[in-house]
């Protein structure tokens, strides 16, 4: 369902008095404040103390100085800091920037200085890395960092307090000061820049202001048909658009949102049993770890009412599990950073054969087209690239201009370098990305295509296809394969399957399995590494010439 299908029922969660993200978190907590906002581990959040918290929170950035515009980076996985500090910013006119928790300390460092952030809030420690440690290698070299504050751990470097420690203090002093400066803050005014992967070049800081994520709010919120009552599992990370977004739809419809810090497959299965879970969002390969699980069938999940799945496409196998296991009421989608979110989604009651094949139809509100070379529309049936335009998509990449000239046009439309066809019912089908594609003896084969097809052949869980450098042809493809726990893929099988869905020069020539494959935090498989595996495959070959 759209939300122009629920207008009525939307009216009373949005409206021109409320333009700031963060007057939904007041206003929950003057309607509803006992209502549960955040779950985390044993804790329950309400309303209440929700806005309380970010309410301290914000005065205490207005006394380190804070300005309107100032940048605070943010890293961690999702937890109720990450919320507080969300809407704390918002209500000052700060604005966030997400760091993956992965991120190298190159990475880091570029984000920091390309977002010239003030302040940087991190965790102590997770995985194998320790962040204090290592942001006193990176900070010397980021001089517009003031000031770091640490989460779930002691503060031990100079400049660096405990986020806990910060909590205790009293700070209603600035209470005042506080609703001046938010009175001076409007809905066109920035709240979160997220950066790009930087899969074609250096990433680049999409500058997302609060109506643009207002405004893709009440999108989900219609494709989910979502009420008070629901509970959100959020474990995508926050320096990602779906994080951030997530957090504007439940604040603005009210409900709860149940987070999972960080994402792992029991345990996503046991919260949504615990705690009722009512609406599940994520990629198809977080679903395949799930389903992959042996003992997947004992957990009840019946609680579930809609499961959307993006980023990547679908396998029918998934679909299918999804289906019987979970719920029937499933949506495939199109989520792109500069969009602030989705873009289109499938029909209420699709079918299995439209959520594999399509992402759907564009959402309400938006535009989109799809364009030649030269920019110019294209027809149903052709593949072009997608153009979109609307209230939800940003209006620059931040501190490049360059890049801003180069993807926008002035009239409003962004073009995305994703190549996709509508076919006959106007659901748009993905073909892959115009920098994806390669040739090979002078035809154009779209990785996409290819490994929608490898996927349906049974005991395939994971699947990319990359070019790789060859003398007769130009390049060819090749297919990297994680198998479904027990099975063994044989290739000669493989190959005679593909020729039911592939044209012969779209088939690949090289195969490699693996038992895992690069992910980026958010579960999409990181073709950038493997693409950079062939040309170190190449480069050890000619040196050995």
């Amino acid at each position: 369902m759209g939300y122009t299908d629920e207008g009525a029922q939307l009216k009373g969660f949005i409206n021109d008095s409320l333009p700031l993200i963060s007057d939904y978190v007041k206003k929950g907590a003057r309607e509803r404040p006992h209502h549960t906002a955040l779950i985390s581990g044993d804790k329950r959040i309400s309303y209440a103390e929700f806005a309380d918290q970010t309410e301290k929170l914000a005065c205490y950035l207005l006394k380190t100085g804070v300005a309107k515009g100032d940048r605070i980076a943010y890293l961690s996985i999702p937890r109720p800091e990450f919320f507080y500090l969300y809407m704390a910013a918002a209500r000052i006119g700060a604005i966030i920037v997400g760091i993956g928790t992965r991120q190298a300390d190159k990475e880091i460092e570029y984000v920091l200085n390309n977002s010239g952030a003030s302040y940087v809030f991190t965790l102590h420690s997770m995985y194998e890395f320790d962040y204090q440690e290592r942001f006193s290698v990176i900070l010397p070299d980021c001089p517009s960092v003031k000031g770091l504050v640490i989460l779930g751990g002691a503060a031990r470097l100079e400049n660096a307090l405990s986020f806990d420690e910060i909590m205790k203090g009293d700070y209603s002093e600035y209470q005042e000061a506080l609703l001046e400066r938010e009175a001076q803050i409007n809905t066109h005014d920035g709240l979160i820049i997220v950066y790009t992967s930087g899969s074609t070049g250096v990433p680049k800081g999409a500058l997302m202001s609060h109506q643009n994520i207002i405004h893709m709010s009440l999108v989900e919120i219609g494709m989910c048909g979502a009420v008070p009552e629901d509970i959100w599992l959020n474990h995508l990370p926050v320096n990602h658009v779906s994080g951030a977004t997530e957090v504007g739809a439940t604040s603005i419809i009210g409900n709860c949102t149940q987070i999972l810090e960080p994402f792992n497959p029991q345990k996503a299965l046991e919260l949504i049993q615990h705690h009722q879970v009512t609406i599940l969002g994520q990629v198809p390969t977080m679903f395949a770890m799930e389903f992959a699980l042996p003992d997947y069938d004992k957990y009840d999940l019946s609680s579930l009412r809609i499961v959307v799945i993006s980023g990547a496409p679908a396998p029918m196998e998934t679909l299918i599990k999804m289906r019987e296991t979970m719920c029937d009421n499933c949506y495939n989608c199109l989520g792109l950073t500069e969009v602030s979110g989705l873009i289109t989604y499938t029909d209420h009651g699709a079918s299995l054969e439209e959520l594999n094949l399509t992402v759907g139809k564009v959402a309400p509100d938006f535009e989109l087209k799809l364009v030649d070379e030269l920019r110019r529309e294209l027809p149903a049936g052709e593949i072009g690239e997608i153009a979109y335009r609307g209230t939800s998509v940003i209006k620059e990449y931040f501190k490049l201009p360059e890049a801003t000239a180069a993807a926008f046009d002035d009239e409003g439309w962004f073009y995305s370098g994703d190549l996709a066809m509508f076919d006959e019912d106007g659901n748009l089908r993905m073909v892959g990305r115009s920098k994806e594609m390669y040739i090979t003896n002078a035809e154009n084969v779209y990785p996409a295509e290819v490994e929608d097809a490898i996927m349906r052949f049974p005991g395939v869980m994971l699947c990319a296809c990359v070019a790789v450098p060859d003398k007769k042809a130009g390049e060819i493809g090749r297919a990297y394969i994680v198998p479904l726990p027990g099975h063994q893929i044989d290739v000669d099988e493989l190959k005679e399957f593909l020729k039911g869905y592939l044209s012969h020069f779209k088939i690949p020539r090289e195969y490699v399995f693996r038992d895992i494959l690069p992910m980026t935090m958010l579960g999409k498989i990181e073709k950038k590494l493997l693409r950079q595996e062939v040309e170190a495959e190449i480069a050890a070959r000619q040196e050995a010439e």
